[in-house]
């Protein structure tokens, strides 16, 4: 969580950025894909030299090439903003520091359940994001077990759904005044817990 970055701290406005992590299969996919963009270029550039007719092919592969390695390492950085303005929650991507696009938005009253979504004993999911409805994602890493998720009336499709995401500690402080009082009840045992274990953590990095 300390490598999350957060601003604002008014208290019916609060942001939040988190930086999405790339699993090991999804690096490994994309230096792939920068291999075998790199590796059409050079074939062609060397066929060229034996095959007139691929000349103009080669230059065309060139331009092609050089734009979708730009393109691939733009887009790899991606960000995630929650902004919680009034009670509500706001949910967008940020590609390459620029695109921006909306991944949810809705009333913090009307969350049905909250929880973690990474159990930390087991490192399995805790829920079965395939019974909700519409998946949403905007955690740094779905593995990540700092990874919440909420049930919510998604406000952008009008659709139930589940979204996972990594608030920090300020973040989900500015969630619970508006939880039910059952999800209230969860929501300080869940803190309690993970009050529990940050200490049992500190004290065996001490002893260590």
């Amino acid at each position: 969580m300390d490598k999350l970055m957060d601003v604002g701290r008014m208290d019916n406005y609060y942001e939040q950025i988190v930086k999405k992590k790339f699993t090991a299969n999804q690096f490994t996919a994309l230096v792939l894909s920068l291999c075998g963009v790199i590796t059409v270029i050079v074939l062609c550039v060397f066929f060229s030299g034996i095959i007139p007719i691929l000349v103009p092919v080669s230059l065309i592969s060139l331009g092609v090439g050089i734009w979708l390695i730009y393109y691939l390492i733009k887009n790899s950085g991606i960000e995630y903003e929650y902004t919680f303005v009034m009670g509500e929650m706001r949910v967008e991507r940020i590609k390459g520091k620029s695109k921006r696009k909306k991944v949810a938005a809705f009333d913090v009253k009307d969350i049905d359940d909250i929880g973690k979504y990474i159990d930390r004993e087991t490192g399995k999911r805790t829920v079965d994001p395939s019974k909700h409805g519409l998946i949403l994602h905007a955690e740094e890493n779905d593995t990540n077990i700092d990874t919440y998720y909420v049930i919510i009336h998604d406000k952008i499709r009008h659709k139930h759904a589940i979204l996972t995401f990594t608030p920090n500690k300020t973040t989900l402080e500015k969630l619970r005044p508006f939880l039910s009082v059952e999800l209230k009840k969860k929501f300080l045992k869940m803190m309690k817990e993970e009050e529990k274990y940050e200490a049992e953590a500190k004290k065996e990095a001490v002893q260590n």
